[in-house]
């Protein structure tokens, strides 16, 4: 089977093997590109048509999903259009429980695109990070939501990342050019210092409202008592 032919006609893996959640096919462009040119050891979070497509390069994949009808599934139909799954390994499990307990391999491509709820996709980040080359390629897809778009502001600010490319609003790709990014104190990452002095400014300001507030409060109370002691007299 070829790469277009898949897209062309992509299995049914979701749900009750009716629907395909899968990635656009403008990021499995990307990958199959990168695949065929130099990738060779990869990983994702969650499971879908990437997976083919992983396998269809022969890359030494691990696939994390926490389904394994899907990884049923998906290992069906390499059966069925002969693609070999030799070098494709499932890891049955929820994502935040499987990558603590894996010594990974040195890894050229990393796919974020399993659960997307907090904290997920950061502990998906954190845990693989450091497996990435420097040179590899981190997907993250999904950062129209709240944790996969605070995952992307963060690695923008981190001169240990340098984006490759956004794929219209939806999944963005990065270059992981430096180690080091995921064991920085918090006063040396960009985003996370200028998010707290925004935090403090926002929080200043409410404070010194407050106690206007309470200072205005105060003054109209004592305007009151001396209004009613000046009528006693």
């Amino acid at each position: 089977m070829r790469f277009d032919e898949l897209l062309a006609d992509p299995p049914k893996i979701h749900g009750e093997g009716n629907i395909s959640f899968q990635l656009s096919n403008e990021v499995l462009r990307f990958i199959q590109d990168h695949l065929r040119e130099r990738l060779r050891s990869t990983l994702e979070t969650g499971a879908g048509l990437s997976t083919i497509v992983f396998a269809l390069n022969h890359s030494n994949h691990i696939c994390i999903t926490p389904d394994e009808t899907q990884a049923e599934r998906i290992t069906a139909y390499c059966n069925h259009h002969d693609i070999s799954i030799d070098t494709l390994r499932f890891e049955i499990g929820r994502s935040e429980e499987v990558l603590p307990r894996l010594v990974l391999p040195r890894l050229d491509l990393v796919l974020i695109d399993g659960r997307h709820g907090f904290p997920t996709p950061f502990i998906d980040w954190y845990y693989t990070t450091e497996a990435l080359k420097p040179g590899g390629l981190l997907i993250i897809d999904d950062v129209q939501l709240w944790t996969g778009h605070e995952l992307r502001s963060f690695l923008l600010a981190e001169r240990e990342w340098q984006l490759e490319r956004d794929f219209g609003g939806r999944a963005t790709a990065f270059l992981k050019v430096a180690e080091g990014s995921h064991t920085k104190s918090w006063t040396e990452q960009g985003y996370v210092t200028r998010q707290t002095s925004a935090l403090r400014q926002r929080s200043g300001s409410f404070f010194s409202r407050a106690r206007r507030g309470v200072e205005l409060l105060r003054a109209k109370q004592f305007g009151t008592i001396a209004r009613k002691f000046r009528q006693r007299r």
